[in-house]
């Protein structure tokens, strides 16, 4: 994974606990630097002497024409989102890789329905600006959070109202006077909505929630996306449990055009054994939920041990998460990153 050395440019304390920081891009890195909304950079930063990498989502959209920015919402045990809230101010130069993701809009012209949570406003809120700049589609948010002074963006989300008050429509949800939200609740504003594309964005058990509410108000899985800033607990599947420690095999792998043949050692992710090879793909969380690791397998069938990214049918495509993938058989196989 390529990683250029940015500077921050500003930063804006949106809460008590997030943050917004923008990163000034120079001349020759802008075309490298293009974003689609909803997608994230990854950071490569030394905490306590330890080289960690974390992605956190572009709030920014790229029709604003403005810098690219990215919010950091800091939690307890986050200790690169405590390192950023300590550390980091304007002059401030970071390792950061180029933009990658797949939690984007879809380029139909159906209404767009948006469920977030906490932090998982990031990149929906950069969807909602893009989209409202570039498509006549219609929106709906809605934005759960503890209380009303734990929402990010609060007044950002309002003037966006206020600009397009035919197109988008938010509810706001807080736990201290609403309660929890329930799959009963959820399944009614989606039942309610016309044929429409779903987004969500938060922690695990209120994305659990909203895919329970869209499976009860028979939303089909096709047009349901998701996007995890924080990982379930990993528990392998019974495929990889079998096969990780006995299968070995070959992998063509393809990336910006070249050619690599990689030996896939029994018990090695696809990803350990690139890195092994030298080979600079692209990665971050290791845990299966963030994305930034996938490929396409074009010949050959693996296993993952964890994902929180694919549906069944992108995984039927050949997409893969090379960070959890592992070879099936031991017969060859080809991987590609050029899509």
């Amino acid at each position: 994974m390529q990683f250029h050395r940015l500077t921050v440019a500003d930063v804006v304390a949106e809460t008590e606990d997030a943050r917004s920081f923008a990163l000034a891009i120079p001349e020759p890195l802008r075309g490298a630097f293009r974003y689609r909304a909803g997608q994230h950079l990854t950071f490569r930063v030394d905490v306590g002497g330890e080289t960690l990498m974390r992605s956190y989502s572009l709030s920014s959209a790229p029709e604003s024409l403005g810098l690219p920015v990215v919010t950091v919402k800091r939690v307890a045990q986050g200790r690169v989102s405590n390192w950023f809230h300590a550390n980091v101010g304007p002059g401030s130069v970071l390792d950061v890789s180029e933009p990658t993701g797949r939690f984007v809009c879809d380029d139909g012209a159906a209404p767009l329905v948006f469920c977030a949570a906490g932090s998982g406003i990031t990149p929906v809120l950069s969807m909602i600006r893009s989209a409202l700049a570039t498509t006549a589609r219609h929106i709906t948010l809605f934005y759960a959070n503890r209380d009303a002074a734990s929402v990010i963006f609060g007044q950002a989300i309002a003037r966006l109202v206020a600009d397009h008050p035919e197109r988008l429509t938010v509810r706001w949800h807080y736990d201290d006077e609403h309660g929890i939200p329930d799959a009963q609740t959820l399944g009614q504003m989606l039942r309610r909505n016309a044929d429409f594309h779903l987004y969500l964005c938060g922690p695990a058990p209120f994305m659990a929630m909203i895919q329970q509410a869209a499976g009860e108000a028979g939303v089909a899985g096709g047009r349901v996306h998701l996007e995890r800033f924080d990982a379930a607990p990993v528990v392998a599947s019974a495929a990889v449990t079998a096969t990780a420690a006995m299968t070995s095999c070959d992998a063509r792998v393809t990336m910006k055009g070249e050619q690599h043949t990689v030996r896939v050692e029994g018990g090695q992710s696809l990803l350990q054994a690139m890195l092994e090879a030298g080979l600079d793909v692209p990665y971050a969380c290791e845990e299966g939920y963030c994305g930034s690791c996938a490929a396409k397998c074009l010949d050959g069938e693996v296993a993952h041990a964890h994902n929180d990214v694919f549906s069944p049918d992108e995984l039927a495509a050949g997409w893969i998460l090379a960070c959890q993938a592992r070879p099936r058989h031991d017969r060859p196989l080809i991987i590609t990153y050029d899509v």
